[in-house]
């Protein structure tokens, strides 16, 4: 089964096999999207899911820590730490 990834800022659609991780599928397509340190602890590769976020992975104990940390809204995930199961809408935002 595959997935659809619209991300916004470059309203950029593509395809990817449920369950591969938000940061590969953006790093395969070219998104514009900034990975700093790819483990979850920099803030650099914040996104907000505008669409489908029941379609990611649940935050793990680190980044949901990480993100309180921001005050960010539930809608804001680090893209380093999601794996995509559905169809989403991605907006990049940084740290």
């Amino acid at each position: 089964m595959s997935v659809k990834v619209h991300f916004l800022l470059e309203d950029l659609l593509v395809e990817a096999p449920a369950g591969t991780s938000l940061q590969r599928i953006a790093d395969a397509a070219g998104a514009d999207i900034t990975f700093g340190c790819r483990t979850g602890s920099c803030g650099t590769c914040r996104v907000r899911v505008a669409e489908g976020l029941h379609h990611c992975s649940d935050p793990n104990p680190e980044e949901r820590d990480f993100l309180q940390g921001l005050d960010a809204p539930s809608d804001q995930r680090l893209a380093c730490q999601v794996v995509v199961h559905g169809d989403v809408a991605i907006d990049y935002l940084g740290l």
